[in-house]
C-alpha cells in the first residue's frame, strides 16, 4: 500500500474538515443518543483529563464550570454523563477548533502506532477513530490489515465492518463510514491500477461478497443495483458537501470496482486475444468478475504461473448478454474451439475440463453413460438371442 502523503499544513486541514463536516457542531453539551456528553465538533465529556485539555485549549471558564470539569474527571464512568450534562459553557465555533486541537492527539494514536504517515488515509482512520475511541481502533481488523499493508482489506473493514454497535444509530454511522472509507480509497492510484491491486480487490470482494451485499441492500446499492431505502451513499453525498468537494462523491460498490474491473478485462484481452471477444465491459458488469471461477487459468498473477484462487472471471453464459461468440451455445466450448485455432493446445484442454465440471458438462457426461449403458444392454440381448 503505498500511501497518498499529505504536509502537516494539508493534513490538519483535511483531519479538520472531515471530522467538522461528520460530527457537526454542539454549542451546547447535550447527549447525541450514546449516552455520553458532547459538546463542539464532537468532544465527549466522558474522560478523565477535561481539565487538563480545556486549560490546554485555552478556553475561558468560570470557576463554577471549571468545577463541574473536574467533578467529571474524578467521577466514576457510570457517573460521568450526568453530571457532564450540567455543563453550561456555550462554545463558538473558534473555540470548538482550539478544544479539537488539543484533544486530537489522543485519537491519533492507533494510526501513530501503525506507522501511517501524515495522508489520506490516516486523515480517514483518525476520523473513525475520534468516532469510535482509540481502544476501540487499537483492536480494530482495519488497523491489521493497514499494518498489513492490504489495502483492499483496510478499505472493506472500514466502509462495512467499523460501524460500531449502537443500533439505535447504525443507520447514520453507516453513512459515515461509506465517506470515511472513499477518503482512506480503494487503491494507491484509481487512474493507474495494476493487475496485482486489481487482483487484490476482488480478492476481497469474492472473501467478504455476503457482507458486502448484505450492507449494500439495507444501507446502500448492490453490485446488480438494488437501491436500499434510504440509500445512506446518497445521504452522505448530500449532507457532507464539504467532504465531497474534497474528495469526490461517495461511490457504490459497483462504482468502486470499476477500475479493478477494466484492468482485470484489459489484461485479460491482452493475454488471450483469442478470447478478447468474450471479454468485453459490456459482458462483465463488476459482480461478474469471480476470483474463484472460469476461467481458473486467467488467474492474474503478474507475469507467469496462475495460483489457485487467484482472481479470474466468471462469465455468465446466459442472460441478457447471450452465449459467446462461437458455433456453440456453450461458452466453454467456444473458449475451447478458439483456443484451438491459435494453436493453445493447453488452454483447449482446459476450456474442455471446465467444460466437464460444469452442470450443462456433468449432464452431459450422465447422458453419455446412461447411452452407453443402453448400448451394451442391448448387445447382451443380442447375444442371448
Amino acid at each position: 500500500m503505498e500511501f497518498r502523503l499529505l504536509t502537516q499544513e494539508e493534513y490538519d486541514r483535511k483531519l479538520r474538515e472531515v471530522i467538522v463536516g461528520t460530527e457537526g457542531h454542539h454549542a451546547r453539551v447535550q447527549n447525541v443518543r450514546d449516552n455520553r456528553a458532547t459538546i463542539g465538533w464532537g468532544y465527549t465529556l466522558n474522560r478523565t483529563d477535561n481539565v487538563s485539555t480545556w486549560r490546554q485549549a485555552g478556553i475561558e471558564l468560570t470557576a463554577e464550570q471549571n468545577a463541574v470539569l473536574e467533578r467529571v474527571d474524578r467521577a466514576p464512568w457510570a457517573r460521568k454523563t450526568d453530571i457532564a450534562l450540567t455543563f453550561d459553557k456555550v462554545l463558538s465555533e473558534q473555540e470548538s477548533d482550539r478544544l479539537l486541537r488539543a484533544s486530537i492527539h489522543e485519537y491519533e494514536a492507533p494510526a501513530v502506532a501503525s506507522g501511517m504517515p501524515l495522508s489520506e488515509e490516516r486523515v480517514a482512520v483518525v476520523s473513525v477513530t475520534y468516532n469510535r475511541g482509540p481502544g476501540v481502533m487499537r483492536r480494530h481488523p482495519v488497523m491489521d490489515a493497514i499494518r498489513d499493508g492490504d489495502r483492499a482489506e483496510a478499505w472493506f473493514q472500514m466502509r462495512y465492518n467499523c460501524w460500531g454497535s449502537n443500533l439505535d444509530a447504525e443507520s447514520g454511522l453507516r453513512k459515515r463510514r461509506f465517506a470515511e472509507a472513499e477518503i482512506f480509497g480503494l487503491y494507491d492510484d484509481p487512474e493507474a491500477v495494476s493487475v496485482e491491486e486489481a487482483a487484490a480487490v476482488y480478492a476481497m470482494y469474492r472473501e467478504h461478497h455476503a457482507e458486502i451485499d448484505r450492507v449494500e441492500r439495507r444501507f446502500g446499492l448492490t453490485v446488480d443495483g438494488v437501491e436500499a431505502r434510504p440509500n445512506r451513499i446518497a445521504h452522505a453525498n448530500r449532507d457532507y458537501p464539504d467532504i465531497v468537494a474534497i474528495y469526490g462523491e461517495v461511490q457504490t460498490i459497483a462504482d468502486s470496482l470499476e477500475p479493478a474491473r477494466s484492468r482485470l478485462l484489459a489484461h485479460l484481452r491482452e493475454r488471450y486475444p483469442a478470447l478478447a471477444g468474450e471479454l468485453t465491459e459490456e459482458r462483465f458488469n463488476a459482480g461478474l468478475i469471480d476470483p474463484g471461477r472460469f476461467p481458473r487459468e486467467f488467474a492474474l498473477a503478474a507475469g507467469e504461473g496462475a495460483q489457485p484462487g487467484n482472481p479470474a472471471l466468471a462469465p455468465r453464459m446466459d442472460g441478457p448478454a447471450g452465449p459467446p461468440p462461437g458455433p456453440f451455445q456453450h461458452g466453454h466450448l467456444n473458449a475451447a474451439v478458439a483456443a484451438l485455432a491459435s494453436g493453445d493446445a493447453e488452454q483447449a484442454d482446459r476450456a474442455l475440463r471446465r467444460l466437464a465440471d460444469s452442470p450443462e458438462g456433468q449432464a452431459f457426461i450422465r447422458m453419455g453413460e446412461d447411452a452407453l449403458a443402453r448400448g451394451e444392454e442391448a448387445a447382451r440381448e443380442a447375444l442371448a438371442r
